[in-house]
């Protein structure tokens, strides 16, 4: 049996500003009013519904539009675990890879950006679809992240990362 909207309304309801899900019925170690949901890996959160297990993210957008995704569904601030409706959008592959923060293998601390020993020069290389969109070197590491950081945001559009995800982003402020 496929999971429907009101099936999931029956056993669950959502709060689309928070992003959380409390049961609805009462269960097996479950109680009407409990939150539910535990992680299943890399920052997901997943719940359980009739013996299959869903991520949040997903139990979200079926509540919402009475759709299942068809498509990837991407956290807007990168925090896998902030399912609030706002932060949630349709993404296809590449967009989804376009809003992800820097690689922690990154050396120069500025995505797309590595230094090149051979030249002594700053490489600021950019794809979009596997595909290399953008690729200058630099004199220095600041101008190169100029201008990556300015090729991203018309290459990549709304899902544009520069590296970090809002929430990090806001930490960082705060200090």
């Amino acid at each position: 049996m496929r999971l429907s909207q009101a099936r999931i309304k029956e056993v669950l309801r959502y709060s689309p500003i928070v992003g959380v899900f409390e049961w609805r019925v009462a269960g097996r170690r479950i109680r009407p009013g409990l939150l539910a949901g535990g992680p299943i890996g890399d920052g997901y959160i997943g719940i359980t519904v009739d013996g299959n297990r869903y991520p949040v993210h997903v139990l979200a957008w079926l509540y919402m539009t009475g759709e299942m995704p068809s498509v990837l569904i991407d956290h807007i601030d990168g925090d896998k675990s902030n399912n609030a409706f706002g932060n949630l959008r349709l993404a296809t592959h590449s967009q989804n890879s376009c809003n992800a923060k820097v690689n922690a293998a990154n050396k120069s601390g500025v995505k797309g950006v590595f230094y090149m020993k051979s030249s002594g020069k700053w490489r600021a290389r950019l794809r979009k679809a596997g595909a290399v969109v953008f690729d200058k070197c630099f004199d220095s590491i600041e101008e190169a992240q100029d201008a990556i950081t300015a090729a991203r945001s018309v290459v990549h559009g709304e899902f544009a990362n520069h590296g970090l995800h809002g929430y990090l982003s806001e930490d960082i402020d705060s200090e």
